[in-house]
């Protein structure tokens, strides 16, 4: 004859039921952490990774400016400065840090009369570094300009010259528009990330 089963063996008693639910809570816990830890890392790349498509393409277009600076003289929009060549201010809070006439340009409208010089300038604004081009040497207040920002979230930055081996401050305008054989730019960014920016001035002439 077979033994009947007694009621404390025949299921699972209260305290194993709730010992079962407690582990299953913390396996569903520690999933949706896992879950969402992986969720923020992939964010953080992307953010990481568009940061770096930005600061590539501003490497590039800043590349071209300096090699296509030219010799000539340009007086700033507002018409009333002496034409000067080639001018680098040290940087000292939001303004104007670097104005040159670059070559190289070409009017996407078509062939014309435009010339291929543009004016260009570049400027601390709250924290980002901003590039002006106008679209033409000696531009006046109705000359189309166009603005991009090239960095932003910038605690500080640090600029200097060199020529012929000699580091300088600053570089103040010429009429015959010498400029500096190299330029060093320094953002130190408000994540305390540093980024140094090292161009040739001229050296596609």
């Amino acid at each position: 004859m077979r033994a009947r089963a007694s009621p404390a063996s025949a299921g699972f008693t209260l305290v194993e039921t709730l010992v079962a639910l407690a582990v299953t809570a913390m396996l569903a816990t520690s999933g949706t952490m896992l879950m969402l830890q992986t969720l923020q890392g992939s964010e953080a790349v992307d953010a990481r990774m568009a940061s770096a498509r930005e600061l590539i393409a501003t490497n590039g277009l800043m590349r071209a400016d300096f090699s296509l600076v030219t010799k000539r003289a340009s007086r700033a929009a507002d018409g009333f400065s002496s034409p000067l060549g080639f001018t680098g201010a040290a940087p000292r809070g939001d303004g104007e840090l670097i104005r040159f006439v670059r070559a190289g340009w070409s009017d996407p409208a078509g062939p014309g009369d435009r010339s291929d010089l543009q004016l260009v300038s570049y400027r601390l604004e709250n924290g980002a570094l901003v590039r002006t081009a106008w679209l033409r040497p000696d531009p006046v207040a109705d000359t189309p300009s166009v603005e991009r920002v090239m960095a932003d979230g910038i605690a500080d930055l640090d600029i200097r010259y060199r020529k012929a081996g000699k580091w300088e401050a600053a570089w103040p305008g010429t009429v015959d528009g010498t400029h500096p054989d190299y330029v060093e730019i320094i953002l130190s960014f408000s994540d305390e990330d540093k980024l140094t920016l090292a161009y040739s001035v001229g050296a596609s002439q």
